[in-house]
């Protein structure tokens, strides 16, 4: 007990440092100041150090109550969206929850039950007996739509999805990838939820918003891109893999201008989409970023990349499958010429322990909607590296010989290359070192 609170006692400190760093930042609650990055940070630390004094503090009862709780929030804000009562708000002043109710059409005596549960953590405020405000968040989800479709995904997909797990798991084989997943099980349907999600603009949307909100593996690959010490490589050819757009070949070519882009778009069937991403990219750049169509797995045929960069489509490439097809299409291109480098990027989870908290919180949370949606979950990292030190032909084999990580620690990709039987790989070598200016 003793051990508990001195460790409560020092996280107490240092919520008030992170407090005193937020109040010099001029922090008065006002939302928009959270694209500030010092305010940002300290408000995120404030968060997480309150967190682990509720959970050292918690007892099981505590637990429940706010798993119920949120349960009961995530309901309230599904009813708040599915009858567009916010928009019927004014983003300043109040109005009557009577003609907040006739705009909608709902009854007034449920209004007030749901506006009232969502006040306890302001959503919404009742500043006097029958009249409705907006709070600083919940005009957040009328100016910026995306936060409702985020939230309507949870309540309508994701959660019912999460629900059947169990179900899933007990129709599938252990380690199966291609059976029932929990989302076809809560929709009786036999539609995955990719073909769904391109079939239907809303889900899309939703699901979009949704990964915004909740962060994604993939956010971290960009930054890790732009930290590499790419100089090295003089003019040498970078071959973007199995792409969604020219974006980061774009952003790399204009800060590397003596470095040759390929940018090899996931096939869709039609020109249209090559036309479209390469009218994307800036004039002065075109000559060095060149477009073309790959199916996905398909044998790679640039032989000169010194770097390929491995980047796998949201949900259908991340599976075990997919990602040893690929390690054998590049197979070929990395036995002939040994310096030459893949990365590889699939969602990886972080190792216990290697993040905050809150960071792996999000990591398993993302995993595990992957599973529930499409069991297409992110791997582990020993996992990923048995998976590539497999791909072997009758003289040697891939193995990993950097591990790139994200500004948080985690590791985010990992560097690729052939070793010859017998042979031995640098293990830090060239661009791969992270520039430390």
């Amino acid at each position: 007990m003793t051990t508990t609170l001195n460790q409560i006692a020092t996280w107490t400190n240092d919520l008030a440092i992170a407090v005193k760093a937020l109040g010099d930042q001029g922090y008065d609650h006002n939302l928009d100041q959270l694209a500030d990055a010092e305010s940002y940070r300290a408000r995120r630390s404030i968060l997480s150090i309150a967190t682990r004094i509720k959970t050292h503090l918690a007892e099981p009862t505590d637990f429940v109550q706010q798993l119920a709780t949120q349960i009961q929030l995530l309901a309230c804000l599904r009813w708040l969206g599915e009858f567009q009562v916010l928009a019927c708000i004014p983003l300043t002043g109040t109005i009557s929850m009577k003609d907040v109710a006739d705009l909608a059409v709902v009854p007034e005596s449920q209004l007030r039950r749901v506006i009232r549960m969502t006040a306890t953590v302001g959503f919404l405020r009742e500043p006097s007996v029958g009249q409705i405000a907006h709070t600083p968040l919940s005009a957040s989800f009328v100016t910026n739509l995306s936060f409702l479709d985020a939230t309507m995904f949870l309540a309508e997909t994701s959660a019912p999805a999460a629900l059947h797990m169990a179900t899933s798991t007990l129709r599938n084989e252990p380690q199966e990838e291609l059976g029932d997943s929990a989302y076809s099980i809560a929709f009786k349907s036999s539609q995955s939820f990719e073909s769904a999600c391109a079939e239907r603009t809303r889900l899309q949307r939703q699901w979009s918003a949704y990964r915004r909100c909740v962060g994604d593996f993939e956010d971290h690959l960009p930054g890790i891109l732009g930290r590499l010490n790419w100089r090295s490589l003089g003019n040498a050819c970078i071959v973007d893999v199995s792409a969604q757009s020219t974006e980061a070949a774009t952003t790399l070519a204009e800060n590397h201008t003596s470095l040759q882009f390929m940018v090899q778009l996931v096939a869709s069937g039609t020109a249209d989409d090559d036309i479209r991403n390469t009218s994307s990219i800036p004039e002065y750049v075109h000559p060095r970023v060149v477009v073309q169509s790959r199916s996905p797995a398909a044998p790679q045929t640039v032989k000169d990349g010194a770097v390929y960069i491995l980047r796998l489509p949201p949900l259908t490439a991340s599976s075990a499958a997919h990602i040893t097809a690929e390690l054998h299409a590049h197979l070929p291109v990395l036995r002939d010429n040994l310096s030459a480098t893949l990365l590889l990027a699939p969602p990886i989870l972080p190792e216990p322990g290697s993040v905050e908290a809150e960071r792996e919180t999000m990591a398993r949370l993302s995993d595990l909607s992957r599973l529930q949606l499409c069991n297409q979950p992110a791997f582990e990292l020993d996992v990923l590296v048995e998976m590539i030190q497999s791909v072997r032909d009758a003289s040697g084999g891939l193995v990993v010989v950097t591990k790139l990580r994200s500004c948080d620690n985690a590791t985010a990709a990992l560097a690729v290359r052939y070793q010859a039987c017998g042979g031995i790989v640098e293990r830090r070598e060239g661009y791969v070192e992270e520039q430390t200016a």
